[in-house]
């Protein structure tokens, strides 16, 4: 439906995400190795067997998922922030990129917290789990947002980002367009002064905080 709305957005989104108009190298190689890329990775497929035994398929969207192994995996990121991680679906992927990493994983939700717990018992020393998200005082080198599950005020949510996220990380929202307050939520993202370039692929957003890259967004096809 949004297409249809504002077909002019939509052609730039599909522009973009074969590179036409991208004058950014950074950008270029993003949309084209590792938003879109034609690789797959093992972990893919040894993640959905592992989800679908534990009965977790129609709780899962592959798409963004692997999307989030291909970030975290593209920035070697060690030190992560999932707010609403929910059954451990998404964790899994992140947690896949790495021995050396850490995520630390905020989720209200007992029984969700179990189920993810069962999941990941494989990389259990990886993941820390919260039911709250106390003082941090940790700089994290992604943050990853699932608005669909975050129970946090958006003021403070806005908050942790601005505080909490290295030099050159970056942040990952999802769920941007299902309600009218987190398309705000991401406008007040944008406008955090150390962001630099961002992209807008819908419903999911990224934004680097790399001082090298311009203050740009890219709308992309996803």
């Amino acid at each position: 439906m949004r297409n249809l709305i504002n077909p002019i957005k939509y052609i730039n989104r599909k522009r973009h995400a074969a590179g036409f108009g991208v004058h950014s190298q950074f950008a270029f190689e993003l949309i084209n190795n590792t938003i879109h890329t034609p690789h797959k990775y093992y972990i893919y497929e040894d993640n959905k067997e592992q989800i679908t035994t534990a009965g977790l398929t129609k709780e899962s969207n592959w798409k963004y998922a692997e999307l989030l192994f291909r970030l975290i995996n593209r920035f070697k990121s060690k030190n992560i922030l999932e707010i609403g991680s929910g059954l451990g679906i998404n964790t899994l992927y992140i947690g896949g990129t790495s021995k050396a990493i850490t995520i630390t994983c905020i989720e209200e939700d007992e029984e969700k917290i179990k189920s993810a717990q069962s999941l990941l018992s494989h990389i259990g020393n990886k993941v820390v789990f919260d039911r709250k998200l106390k003082n941090i005082n940790n700089k994290f080198d992604a943050i990853v947002v699932e608005l669909g599950l975050c129970t946090l005020e958006h003021s403070e949510l806005l908050s942790i980002i601005k505080n909490n996220i290295q030099s050159e990380g970056f942040i990952v929202v999802n769920n941007v367009q299902k309600q009218k307050q987190n398309k705000e939520l991401w406008k007040s993202i944008l406008n955090i002064e150390t962001l630099t370039m961002s992209f807008d692929l819908g419903d999911i957003c990224i934004g680097f905080f790399k001082p090298f890259l311009p203050k740009l967004n890219y709308d992309v096809y996803f």
